[in-house]
């Protein structure tokens, strides 16, 4: 069997998004597969080149199984709430990868925003333009050193596109768009997600660590990639785990539910130390959760 050119890789915990996401793509002469990681399978029969992978690891880790999963030359990286609004996306960023000279290159999707969204430093035109779901060589991934583990859930693609930068790489806007569908008939499309509340302030932090110092970017990483390890890589979430430390199914559950993020959010909204601590020591498993 021909492996297929392009492999879509994502971490996927909303598998009601994924049918209009697969729809979006749509059909193009380009040949691909599609590999899903995360806690929830889905309800609706997928297509034959579909691949679902269960795991209750965090969701950088999602990512990189699936990428190590794939079969096809090239990756494309993706969220499981986005739409390309594009026609025929794959043919279009394939063609503009293959005009490329440069093979160490980031073909990135596009999104209908202000100038400077796509910089290290949002706004600053000075600063590096990074890459939002982006093309990627297979071959180039694995020699990087994949997703670096460190990372939980987010800025690994920024740094990704900083590696591929650090050793005379490109990245390279498309004019292939995406966009955001929140609400369908009036109703919300996803259940939603918290990750950026929960988990932004530390992986911009490590982001920053690496690339920055006092504001201005380099090329020379502070540290190098740490890549995750085969040893369990679908069992356990690898160091720092997250609000994924728990690995179970249950929990994941939970913590994917529409009403964990209501519950949570209201909690933030609970003023006062006092609060927080009564809150965090009502002896509940599922106030603790919250609570953290």
């Amino acid at each position: 069997m021909t492996p297929p050119t392009i492999s879509i890789i994502s971490s996927a915990a909303r598998p009601e998004n994924w049918q209009g996401l697969y729809e979006s793509i749509g059909e193009n002469e380009v040949s691909c597969e599609y590999i899903f990681v995360g806690p929830n399978a889905p309800k609706w029969e997928l297509p034959d080149n579909f691949i679902y992978i269960k795991s209750n690891v965090k969701p950088a880790q999602c990512f990189e199984i699936a990428a190590r999963q794939a079969s096809g030359e090239i990756l494309l990286w993706i969220m499981d709430d986005c739409l390309y609004i594009t026609d025929r996306p794959l043919d279009k960023m394939y063609e503009l990868y293959q005009q490329q000279n440069n093979q160490k290159v980031i073909i990135s999707s596009n999104y209908a925003l202000p100038d400077g969204w796509d910089r290290f430093f949002i706004g600053d035109m000075d600063s590096p333009g990074l890459a939002l779901c982006g093309l990627i060589q297979a071959r180039l991934w694995s020699e990087l050193g994949g997703i670096d583990r460190k990372f939980v859930a987010l800025c690994w693609p920024e740094d990704i596109a900083m590696n591929v930068l650090s050793i005379g790489g490109e990245v390279i806007m498309s004019d292939v768009f995406m966009d955001e569908e929140v609400e369908k008939a009036g109703k919300p499309r996803s259940r939603g997600s918290t990750l950026f509340k929960d988990h932004y302030s530390t992986d911009r932090a490590l982001l920053e660590q690496l690339w920055s110092i006092e504001g201005a970017v380099h090329f020379d990483r502070a540290q190098p990639v740490e890549p995750f390890s085969d040893d369990d890589i679908m069992e356990i979430s690898q160091h720092p785990q997250g609000r994924w430390k728990n690995n179970s199914d249950m929990a994941n559950r939970i913590i994917t539910n529409r009403l964990y993020y209501r519950t949570k959010n209201t909690y933030r909204n609970i003023r006062g130390r006092a609060q927080r601590f009564r809150f965090a020591n009502i002896p509940t498993y599922i106030s603790r959760m919250l609570s953290k």
